[in-house]
């Protein structure tokens, strides 16, 4: 019975150390009673219930300490944020694909070009529903089925990775895919029924301003800006908007510093996948590269370090 009670102490290790200073021990008899009395069935549901509430507390959205529900707040603003990253890509990826049907109709293109652009498409527009449609349930409100979405998307991704990449799995390819499926695990552990959901408004207006300003940005500066922009006018669009939200935020929002960091982590994402991509492409490096990387990475810096700022002012020293 010792050696029992020692491996379900180790087992309630999976709860911070502020709830098991309140609840540990009963948690502990509790587990021992049914080992006790040898209800399997009984004791692996109350494992499982305990691995859940260890996520619902180290990532709590109320009624826990401040650092607690910060590094909450953490992943559930990086959650939205990737998501929308994701539905973003797609839609710039989109953008450009319209654009050539609409200036190449007709015989213009091989049936061989036109076949593989009908498949980038579908297949763009199957990832702008992989980040779109959990992002927007999330924001009406809809927690349950945008978890659900969420485990569906990624069964079905990882089924599709395991077949075309199974012999080319490598740190590139992690990176290159990060960005659009961290967000995805993240928000089965994050939005649990404690969480708070996102304010509907305000993200209902940064979806539709961030999908018409990707797609536009792809279809109108193909052949123009498009051609000046380094590595991708997508990756300017998301450096500017992180600068802009350091001029515009608002500095009594609780929540600022968990935004601020998220927007940073997310940033710092976006820019290793662009280069990551940009390698596998063999495209240069040249001085607008380099001066578009850095002006992002100072960006990235900028953003963690007043997002640790806002941490302490908001959640140490109160």
């Amino acid at each position: 019975m010792i050696d029992a009670e020692t491996q379900y102490r180790k087992l309630v290790r999976v709860l911070p150390a502020w709830y098991r200073a309140e609840r540990g021990d009963e948690m502990v008899g509790t587990l021992l009673d049914l080992h006790g009395e040898r209800a399997r069935a009984a004791l692996w549901s109350e494992l499982w219930a305990l691995l859940a509430l260890g996520v619902r507390t180290r990532l709590a959205g109320r009624a826990a300490p401040a650092r607690t529900v910060a590094l909450g707040d953490l992943v559930r603003a990086g959650v939205l944020l990737g998501l929308l990253w994701g539905a973003l890509k797609s839609a710039a990826y989109v953008g450009n694909e319209l654009r050539l049907v609409l200036e190449h109709p007709g015989d213009e293109l091989s049936p061989l070009m036109h076949s593989a652009l009908r498949s980038y498409l579908i297949r763009h527009l199957v990832l702008l529903a992989a980040g779109l449609v959990p992002l927007a349930l999330l924001v009406d409100g809809w927690r349950r089925a945008a978890r659900i979405a969420a485990g569906a998307i990624l069964a079905a991704g990882a089924l599709w990775g395991l077949t075309r990449y199974s012999l080319s799995l490598g740190p590139d390819l992690v990176v290159n895919y990060a960005p659009q499926w961290l967000p995805l695990v993240l928000l089965l552990l994050a939005f649990h029924a404690d969480a708070p959901l996102p304010p509907a408004r305000p993200w209902w207006w940064a979806i539709g301003g961030s999908l018409v300003a990707a797609v536009t940005a792809e279809y109108a500066f193909a052949h123009g800006v498009g051609r000046l922009a380094g590595l991708s006018p997508l990756l300017w669009l998301c450096t500017v908007a992180g600068a802009g939200y350091l001029l515009l935020r608002r500095r009594t929002e609780q929540r600022a510093a968990a935004s601020t960091l998220a927007l940073a982590v997310c940033l710092a994402l976006v820019v290793a996948q662009t280069l990551v991509e940009k390698r596998a492409f063999h495209f240069p490096f040249d001085v607008l590269v380099i001066a578009q990387v850095s002006l992002a990475g100072l960006v990235v810096v900028a953003l963690t370090v007043i997002g640790i700022r806002d941490y302490r002012r908001t959640v140490v020293n109160h």
